[in-house]
Protein backbone atom coordinates (compact mmCIF):
# COMPACT_ATOMS: atom_id res chain seq x y z
CA UNK A 1 0.00 0.00 0.00
CA UNK A 2 1.15 3.52 -0.71
CA UNK A 3 2.35 5.97 1.89
CA UNK A 4 -0.42 8.43 2.72
CA UNK A 5 -0.23 12.16 2.17
CA UNK A 6 -1.21 14.30 5.12
CA UNK A 7 -2.21 17.76 6.22
CA UNK A 8 -2.83 18.63 9.85
CA UNK A 9 -5.19 20.93 11.69
CA UNK A 10 -4.66 24.59 10.82
CA UNK A 11 -4.07 26.16 14.19
CA UNK A 12 -7.22 24.60 15.60
CA UNK A 13 -9.49 26.46 13.15
CA UNK A 14 -10.71 23.23 11.48
CA UNK A 15 -10.48 24.90 8.10
CA UNK A 16 -10.05 23.02 4.83
CA UNK A 17 -9.08 24.56 1.52
CA UNK A 18 -12.07 23.70 -0.68
CA UNK A 19 -12.98 24.52 -4.26
CA UNK A 20 -15.44 23.11 -6.78
CA UNK A 21 -16.40 23.76 -10.38
CA UNK A 22 -18.75 22.50 -13.09
CA UNK A 23 -18.07 22.39 -16.82
CA UNK A 24 -20.70 21.38 -19.38
CA UNK A 25 -19.88 19.15 -22.36
CA UNK A 26 -21.88 19.56 -25.57
CA UNK A 27 -23.42 16.32 -26.84
CA UNK A 28 -24.75 16.74 -30.40
CA UNK A 29 -27.93 14.95 -31.49
CA UNK A 30 -27.12 11.65 -33.13
CA UNK A 31 -24.53 10.69 -30.50
CA UNK A 32 -24.70 7.03 -29.47
CA UNK A 33 -25.89 6.48 -25.92
CA UNK A 34 -24.75 4.05 -23.23
CA UNK A 35 -26.47 2.03 -20.53
CA UNK A 36 -28.78 -0.28 -22.50
CA UNK A 37 -27.65 -2.85 -25.02
CA UNK A 38 -31.26 -2.93 -26.22
CA UNK A 39 -31.15 0.77 -27.21
CA UNK A 40 -29.45 1.04 -30.59
CA UNK A 41 -30.88 4.37 -31.75
CA UNK A 42 -28.75 7.46 -31.07
CA UNK A 43 -29.69 10.46 -28.96
CA UNK A 44 -32.17 12.99 -30.29
CA UNK A 45 -31.28 15.88 -27.98
CA UNK A 46 -30.37 16.98 -24.47
CA UNK A 47 -32.75 17.12 -21.52
CA UNK A 48 -30.14 18.29 -19.02
CA UNK A 49 -26.48 18.85 -19.86
CA UNK A 50 -23.63 16.40 -19.44
CA UNK A 51 -21.46 17.92 -16.73
CA UNK A 52 -17.95 17.30 -15.49
CA UNK A 53 -17.59 18.35 -11.86
CA UNK A 54 -14.43 18.74 -9.83
CA UNK A 55 -14.07 18.95 -6.05
CA UNK A 56 -10.68 19.86 -4.59
CA UNK A 57 -10.04 19.45 -0.87
CA UNK A 58 -6.52 20.42 0.19
CA UNK A 59 -4.32 18.06 -1.89
CA UNK A 60 -7.13 15.71 -2.93
CA UNK A 61 -9.19 15.95 -6.11
CA UNK A 62 -12.38 14.15 -7.16
CA UNK A 63 -13.74 14.44 -10.70
CA UNK A 64 -17.20 13.10 -11.60
CA UNK A 65 -18.60 12.75 -15.12
CA UNK A 66 -22.24 12.26 -16.15
CA UNK A 67 -21.67 9.06 -18.11
CA UNK A 68 -22.35 5.36 -17.50
CA UNK A 69 -18.69 4.48 -17.13
CA UNK A 70 -15.12 5.39 -17.96
CA UNK A 71 -12.40 2.85 -18.75
CA UNK A 72 -9.21 2.73 -16.69
CA UNK A 73 -6.89 4.12 -19.39
CA UNK A 74 -9.19 7.10 -19.93
CA UNK A 75 -9.25 7.79 -16.19
CA UNK A 76 -5.47 7.67 -16.09
CA UNK A 77 -5.23 9.98 -19.12
CA UNK A 78 -7.52 12.50 -17.43
CA UNK A 79 -5.54 12.25 -14.19
CA UNK A 80 -2.34 12.94 -16.11
CA UNK A 81 -3.85 15.97 -17.87
CA UNK A 82 -5.51 17.74 -14.99
CA UNK A 83 -3.49 20.54 -13.35
CA UNK A 84 -3.29 18.68 -10.07
CA UNK A 85 -0.19 16.61 -9.47
CA UNK A 86 0.70 17.12 -5.82
CA UNK A 87 -1.80 14.72 -4.30
CA UNK A 88 -4.40 12.09 -5.03
CA UNK A 89 -7.04 12.20 -7.76
CA UNK A 90 -10.13 10.05 -8.32
CA UNK A 91 -11.89 10.10 -11.71
CA UNK A 92 -15.40 8.68 -11.52
CA UNK A 93 -18.68 8.33 -13.39
CA UNK A 94 -22.14 8.96 -11.97
CA UNK A 95 -23.28 5.88 -13.93
CA UNK A 96 -26.25 7.58 -15.54
CA UNK A 97 -27.80 5.30 -18.17
CA UNK A 98 -28.87 8.34 -20.18
CA UNK A 99 -25.43 9.59 -21.15
CA UNK A 100 -23.28 9.19 -24.26
CA UNK A 101 -20.99 6.22 -24.81
CA UNK A 102 -17.70 7.20 -23.23
CA UNK A 103 -15.94 3.93 -22.39
CA UNK A 104 -13.57 2.45 -24.93
CA UNK A 105 -14.14 -1.24 -25.46
CA UNK A 106 -17.42 -1.55 -23.58
CA UNK A 107 -20.89 -0.21 -22.81
CA UNK A 108 -21.60 0.54 -26.45
CA UNK A 109 -19.79 2.04 -29.41
CA UNK A 110 -17.77 4.99 -28.16
CA UNK A 111 -17.18 8.31 -29.93
CA UNK A 112 -13.52 9.34 -29.40
CA UNK A 113 -14.53 13.00 -29.71
CA UNK A 114 -16.73 12.68 -26.62
CA UNK A 115 -13.86 11.25 -24.59
CA UNK A 116 -11.61 14.09 -25.72
CA UNK A 117 -14.25 16.66 -24.82
CA UNK A 118 -14.69 15.09 -21.37
CA UNK A 119 -10.92 15.07 -20.81
CA UNK A 120 -10.65 18.73 -21.76
CA UNK A 121 -13.60 19.64 -19.55
CA UNK A 122 -12.04 17.77 -16.62
CA UNK A 123 -8.83 19.78 -16.96
CA UNK A 124 -10.78 23.04 -16.96
CA UNK A 125 -13.00 21.97 -14.05
CA UNK A 126 -10.05 20.98 -11.86
CA UNK A 127 -8.19 24.19 -12.69
CA UNK A 128 -11.25 26.29 -11.86
CA UNK A 129 -11.88 24.33 -8.67
CA UNK A 130 -8.26 24.69 -7.56
CA UNK A 131 -8.23 28.42 -8.29
CA UNK A 132 -11.49 28.96 -6.41
CA UNK A 133 -10.43 27.28 -3.18
CA UNK A 134 -11.36 29.04 0.02
CA UNK A 135 -11.38 28.19 3.75
CA UNK A 136 -14.29 25.98 4.70
CA UNK A 137 -15.40 23.69 7.48
CA UNK A 138 -16.86 20.26 6.71
CA UNK A 139 -20.05 18.91 8.28
CA UNK A 140 -21.35 15.37 7.87
CA UNK A 141 -24.86 13.95 8.09
CA UNK A 142 -26.64 10.79 6.97
CA UNK A 143 -30.31 10.05 6.41
CA UNK A 144 -32.30 6.81 6.23
CA UNK A 145 -35.92 5.83 5.78
CA UNK A 146 -36.17 7.36 2.32
CA UNK A 147 -37.96 4.40 0.73
CA UNK A 148 -36.23 4.75 -2.64
CA UNK A 149 -33.54 2.08 -3.03
CA UNK A 150 -34.55 -1.54 -3.68
CA UNK A 151 -32.59 -4.78 -4.04
CA UNK A 152 -33.25 -5.55 -7.69
CA UNK A 153 -32.05 -9.18 -7.46
CA UNK A 154 -34.00 -10.05 -4.29
CA UNK A 155 -37.14 -7.88 -4.13
CA UNK A 156 -38.21 -9.66 -0.95
CA UNK A 157 -35.21 -8.29 0.94
CA UNK A 158 -35.84 -4.89 2.48
CA UNK A 159 -32.90 -2.50 2.34
CA UNK A 160 -32.48 1.04 3.66
CA UNK A 161 -29.10 2.44 2.62
CA UNK A 162 -28.08 5.84 3.88
CA UNK A 163 -28.01 9.07 1.95
CA UNK A 164 -24.70 10.61 3.04
CA UNK A 165 -23.90 14.31 2.81
CA UNK A 166 -20.87 16.47 3.47
CA UNK A 167 -21.62 20.19 3.51
CA UNK A 168 -18.61 22.47 3.14
CA UNK A 169 -19.42 25.81 4.77
CA UNK A 170 -17.73 29.18 4.82
CA UNK A 171 -17.32 31.00 8.12
CA UNK A 172 -20.47 33.00 7.43
CA UNK A 173 -22.47 29.78 7.29
CA UNK A 174 -23.09 29.75 3.53
CA UNK A 175 -22.57 26.54 1.60
CA UNK A 176 -19.60 26.39 -0.77
CA UNK A 177 -20.00 22.78 -1.87
CA UNK A 178 -22.17 19.72 -1.28
CA UNK A 179 -20.76 16.19 -1.52
CA UNK A 180 -23.62 13.68 -1.72
CA UNK A 181 -23.56 9.87 -1.95
CA UNK A 182 -26.46 7.49 -2.47
CA UNK A 183 -26.23 3.80 -3.55
CA UNK A 184 -28.93 3.48 -6.21
CA UNK A 185 -28.56 2.91 -9.94
CA UNK A 186 -29.19 6.08 -11.99
CA UNK A 187 -31.42 4.05 -14.27
CA UNK A 188 -34.81 5.59 -13.55
CA UNK A 189 -34.96 6.52 -17.24
CA UNK A 190 -35.46 3.47 -19.42
CA UNK A 191 -34.17 2.20 -22.75
CA UNK A 192 -36.88 4.13 -24.58
CA UNK A 193 -35.34 7.46 -23.55
CA UNK A 194 -33.13 9.11 -26.17
CA UNK A 195 -32.42 12.42 -24.44
CA UNK A 196 -29.08 13.00 -22.74
CA UNK A 197 -29.56 13.31 -18.97
CA UNK A 198 -27.86 12.83 -15.64
CA UNK A 199 -30.96 10.87 -14.47
CA UNK A 200 -32.02 11.39 -10.84
CA UNK A 201 -28.57 12.63 -9.62
CA UNK A 202 -28.97 15.68 -11.87
CA UNK A 203 -32.15 16.60 -10.01
CA UNK A 204 -30.49 16.03 -6.62
CA UNK A 205 -27.75 18.46 -7.58
CA UNK A 206 -30.07 21.09 -9.02
CA UNK A 207 -32.24 20.97 -5.87
CA UNK A 208 -29.23 21.56 -3.62
CA UNK A 209 -27.82 24.32 -5.80
CA UNK A 210 -31.18 26.10 -5.67
CA UNK A 211 -31.26 25.59 -1.92
CA UNK A 212 -27.88 27.29 -1.58
CA UNK A 213 -27.38 29.72 -4.50
CA UNK A 214 -23.78 29.85 -5.69
CA UNK A 215 -22.95 26.40 -4.31
CA UNK A 216 -21.74 23.40 -6.34
CA UNK A 217 -23.18 19.94 -5.73
CA UNK A 218 -21.10 16.83 -6.47
CA UNK A 219 -22.95 13.51 -6.53
CA UNK A 220 -21.22 10.16 -6.00
CA UNK A 221 -23.11 6.97 -6.81
CA UNK A 222 -22.50 4.38 -4.12
CA UNK A 223 -22.12 0.61 -4.27
CA UNK A 224 -25.27 0.13 -6.35
CA UNK A 225 -24.48 -3.01 -8.35
CA UNK A 226 -27.63 -4.73 -7.09
CA UNK A 227 -29.69 -1.65 -6.20
CA UNK A 228 -32.16 0.44 -8.18
CA UNK A 229 -35.65 1.86 -7.69
CA UNK A 230 -37.48 -1.44 -8.05
CA UNK A 231 -37.13 -3.29 -11.35
CA UNK A 232 -34.97 -6.19 -12.49
CA UNK A 233 -31.91 -5.68 -14.63
CA UNK A 234 -33.48 -7.96 -17.22
CA UNK A 235 -36.46 -5.60 -17.59
CA UNK A 236 -34.10 -3.20 -19.34
CA UNK A 237 -33.73 -5.64 -22.23
CA UNK A 238 -36.94 -4.10 -23.60
CA UNK A 239 -37.36 -0.73 -25.28
CA UNK A 240 -40.96 -0.51 -24.09
CA UNK A 241 -41.87 2.60 -22.13
CA UNK A 242 -42.91 2.44 -18.47
CA UNK A 243 -44.91 4.87 -16.35
CA UNK A 244 -42.36 4.41 -13.57
CA UNK A 245 -39.32 5.26 -15.71
CA UNK A 246 -39.85 8.83 -16.84
CA UNK A 247 -38.31 12.26 -16.33
CA UNK A 248 -41.17 13.06 -13.98
CA UNK A 249 -40.17 10.10 -11.81
CA UNK A 250 -36.46 10.95 -11.99
CA UNK A 251 -37.27 14.48 -10.88
CA UNK A 252 -39.47 13.22 -8.05
CA UNK A 253 -36.76 10.90 -6.73
CA UNK A 254 -34.06 13.52 -7.15
CA UNK A 255 -36.21 16.03 -5.33
CA UNK A 256 -36.82 13.68 -2.40
CA UNK A 257 -33.10 13.02 -2.03
CA UNK A 258 -32.23 16.68 -2.52
CA UNK A 259 -34.73 17.81 0.10
CA UNK A 260 -33.32 15.33 2.61
CA UNK A 261 -29.71 16.21 1.79
CA UNK A 262 -30.40 19.93 2.23
CA UNK A 263 -31.10 19.34 5.90
CA UNK A 264 -27.35 18.78 6.38
CA UNK A 265 -26.77 22.52 6.17
CA UNK A 266 -28.09 22.86 9.74
CA UNK A 267 -27.82 19.36 11.26
CA UNK A 268 -24.37 18.17 10.22
CA UNK A 269 -21.60 17.14 12.61
CA UNK A 270 -18.24 18.93 12.24
CA UNK A 271 -15.57 16.65 10.77
CA UNK A 272 -12.34 18.47 11.56
CA UNK A 273 -9.60 19.44 9.14
CA UNK A 274 -7.23 16.46 9.05
CA UNK A 275 -6.98 15.17 5.49
CA UNK A 276 -4.98 12.10 4.56
CA UNK A 277 -5.23 9.86 1.54
CA UNK A 278 -3.84 6.55 0.36
CA UNK A 279 -4.25 4.31 -2.67
CA UNK A 280 -3.43 0.69 -3.43
CA UNK A 281 -3.39 -1.32 -6.66
CA UNK A 282 -5.64 -4.35 -7.08
CA UNK A 283 -5.24 -7.23 -9.51
CA UNK A 284 -8.46 -9.18 -10.04
CA UNK A 285 -9.02 -12.35 -12.05
CA UNK A 286 -11.80 -13.31 -14.44
CA UNK A 287 -13.44 -16.72 -14.40
CA UNK A 288 -15.34 -18.33 -17.28
CA UNK A 289 -18.80 -19.40 -16.12
CA UNK A 290 -20.38 -20.23 -19.51
CA UNK A 291 -20.93 -23.92 -20.20
CA UNK A 292 -20.70 -23.26 -23.95
CA UNK A 293 -17.68 -21.97 -25.85
CA UNK A 294 -18.02 -18.46 -27.37
CA UNK A 295 -18.59 -20.01 -30.81
CA UNK A 296 -21.28 -22.36 -29.49
CA UNK A 297 -22.95 -19.50 -27.65
CA UNK A 298 -22.90 -17.32 -30.76
CA UNK A 299 -24.61 -20.07 -32.75
CA UNK A 300 -27.27 -20.41 -30.05
CA UNK A 301 -27.88 -16.66 -29.91
CA UNK A 302 -28.11 -16.48 -33.70
CA UNK A 303 -30.96 -19.01 -33.63
CA UNK A 304 -32.76 -16.95 -30.97
CA UNK A 305 -32.55 -13.82 -33.12
CA UNK A 306 -35.31 -15.08 -35.45
CA UNK A 307 -38.08 -14.83 -32.87
CA UNK A 308 -36.75 -11.97 -30.77
CA UNK A 309 -38.36 -8.55 -30.35
CA UNK A 310 -36.21 -5.52 -31.39
CA UNK A 311 -34.76 -4.89 -27.93
CA UNK A 312 -33.79 -8.51 -27.47
CA UNK A 313 -32.38 -8.64 -30.98
CA UNK A 314 -30.09 -5.73 -30.15
CA UNK A 315 -28.99 -7.45 -26.95
CA UNK A 316 -28.32 -10.75 -28.71
CA UNK A 317 -26.34 -8.95 -31.40
CA UNK A 318 -24.17 -7.39 -28.69
CA UNK A 319 -23.48 -10.86 -27.31
CA UNK A 320 -22.74 -12.27 -30.77
CA UNK A 321 -20.30 -9.42 -31.42
CA UNK A 322 -18.68 -10.11 -28.05
CA UNK A 323 -18.17 -13.79 -28.96
CA UNK A 324 -16.44 -12.77 -32.17
CA UNK A 325 -13.92 -10.59 -30.36
CA UNK A 326 -13.47 -12.84 -27.32
CA UNK A 327 -10.47 -14.57 -28.90
CA UNK A 328 -8.59 -11.26 -28.71
CA UNK A 329 -9.09 -11.01 -24.94
CA UNK A 330 -6.42 -13.31 -23.61
CA UNK A 331 -5.50 -11.45 -20.43
CA UNK A 332 -7.66 -12.92 -17.68
CA UNK A 333 -6.73 -10.26 -15.14
CA UNK A 334 -7.86 -6.69 -14.53
CA UNK A 335 -5.71 -4.13 -12.75
CA UNK A 336 -7.14 -1.15 -10.96
CA UNK A 337 -6.97 1.04 -7.88
CA UNK A 338 -8.74 1.53 -4.57
CA UNK A 339 -8.40 4.97 -3.01
CA UNK A 340 -9.38 6.16 0.47
CA UNK A 341 -9.56 9.72 1.77
CA UNK A 342 -9.71 10.54 5.45
CA UNK A 343 -11.69 13.73 5.89
CA UNK A 344 -11.54 14.47 9.59
CA UNK A 345 -13.67 11.79 11.21
CA UNK A 346 -15.00 10.45 7.88
CA UNK A 347 -13.47 7.90 5.52
CA UNK A 348 -14.35 8.35 1.85
CA UNK A 349 -13.70 5.18 -0.19
CA UNK A 350 -13.43 5.03 -3.99
CA UNK A 351 -14.06 1.57 -5.50
CA UNK A 352 -13.92 0.65 -9.19
CA UNK A 353 -16.75 -0.90 -11.14
CA UNK A 354 -20.15 -1.94 -9.82
CA UNK A 355 -19.76 -3.49 -6.36
CA UNK A 356 -22.87 -4.83 -4.64
CA UNK A 357 -24.27 -2.88 -1.69
CA UNK A 358 -23.00 -5.47 0.78
CA UNK A 359 -19.43 -4.49 -0.13
CA UNK A 360 -20.04 -1.01 1.25
CA UNK A 361 -21.78 -2.39 4.30
CA UNK A 362 -18.83 -4.66 5.10
CA UNK A 363 -16.39 -1.76 4.81
CA UNK A 364 -18.58 0.39 7.03
CA UNK A 365 -18.89 -2.37 9.63
CA UNK A 366 -15.09 -2.49 9.96
CA UNK A 367 -14.95 1.01 11.47
CA UNK A 368 -16.52 2.84 14.39
CA UNK A 369 -16.41 6.14 12.49
CA UNK A 370 -18.63 6.86 9.45
CA UNK A 371 -17.56 5.60 6.03
CA UNK A 372 -18.82 6.91 2.68
CA UNK A 373 -18.32 4.44 -0.19
CA UNK A 374 -18.44 5.58 -3.81
CA UNK A 375 -18.27 3.22 -6.80
CA UNK A 376 -17.58 3.63 -10.55
CA UNK A 377 -14.24 5.23 -9.66
CA UNK A 378 -10.97 5.10 -11.63
CA UNK A 379 -12.45 2.60 -14.07
CA UNK A 380 -15.67 0.66 -14.53
CA UNK A 381 -14.84 -2.89 -15.71
CA UNK A 382 -18.06 -4.58 -14.62
CA UNK A 383 -19.97 -5.98 -11.65
CA UNK A 384 -18.53 -7.17 -8.35
CA UNK A 385 -21.09 -9.51 -6.76
CA UNK A 386 -20.35 -10.85 -3.31
CA UNK A 387 -19.41 -14.54 -3.28
CA UNK A 388 -22.79 -15.71 -1.98
CA UNK A 389 -24.53 -14.20 -5.04
CA UNK A 390 -22.79 -16.34 -7.67
CA UNK A 391 -25.05 -19.34 -7.15
CA UNK A 392 -28.08 -17.07 -7.67
CA UNK A 393 -26.80 -16.20 -11.15
CA UNK A 394 -28.58 -13.45 -13.05
CA UNK A 395 -27.49 -10.65 -15.35
CA UNK A 396 -24.91 -9.15 -13.01
CA UNK A 397 -23.13 -12.49 -12.52
CA UNK A 398 -23.40 -14.31 -15.86
CA UNK A 399 -24.19 -11.82 -18.64
CA UNK A 400 -23.07 -8.25 -17.97
CA UNK A 401 -19.41 -8.89 -18.82
CA UNK A 402 -20.35 -9.12 -22.51
CA UNK A 403 -21.77 -5.59 -22.58
CA UNK A 404 -18.67 -4.48 -20.69
CA UNK A 405 -16.41 -6.11 -23.28
CA UNK A 406 -14.69 -8.27 -20.67
CA UNK A 407 -13.59 -11.87 -21.35
CA UNK A 408 -15.61 -13.31 -18.45
CA UNK A 409 -17.18 -12.36 -15.12
CA UNK A 410 -14.90 -11.49 -12.25
CA UNK A 411 -13.86 -14.51 -10.23
CA UNK A 412 -15.79 -15.28 -7.07
CA UNK A 413 -14.05 -13.49 -4.20
CA UNK A 414 -13.12 -10.38 -6.21
CA UNK A 415 -15.61 -8.21 -4.33
CA UNK A 416 -14.15 -9.39 -1.05
CA UNK A 417 -10.69 -8.50 -2.33
CA UNK A 418 -11.86 -4.94 -2.95
CA UNK A 419 -13.36 -4.80 0.54
CA UNK A 420 -10.16 -6.10 2.15
CA UNK A 421 -8.06 -3.53 0.29
CA UNK A 422 -10.33 -0.67 1.29
CA UNK A 423 -10.43 -1.72 4.94
CA UNK A 424 -6.64 -1.99 5.01
CA UNK A 425 -6.22 1.49 3.60
CA UNK A 426 -8.77 2.91 6.01
CA UNK A 427 -6.98 1.44 9.00
CA UNK A 428 -3.72 2.85 7.71
CA UNK A 429 -5.22 6.33 7.67
CA UNK A 430 -6.89 6.37 11.09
Amino acid sequence: MSSPSMTTDDGGTNHLSVGAATVEVAVPPGTRMSGFAARVEPSTGVHDPLTVRALVIDNFCWVTVDVCGLDGPTCRTIADRIPFRDGYAVIGATHTHAGPCAMRGGLGECDPEIIEAISEAAAVAVKDASNSREPCRAYYESFQGLGIAKNRRHPERAIDPSLQVVAFKRDDGTIRTWLVQYPCHPVVLGADNRLISGDYPAFVRSHLEREAPGSTAVFLTGAAGDVNTGHSAESSYSQASSQHRTFTEAQRIGGLLGKAAARARTSGKALGSVTRAAAAPVELCFEVLDARSPAESAAHWTKLMAGAVPGQRALLQTWIDWAARDQLLRDMKWRGTVTVLRLGGLLVVALPGEPFLECAERIQEAFDSPVLVAAYSNGCPGYFPTSDEYDHGGYEVTDAHRYYGMPAPFKRGSAEQLVETAVGLGRELL
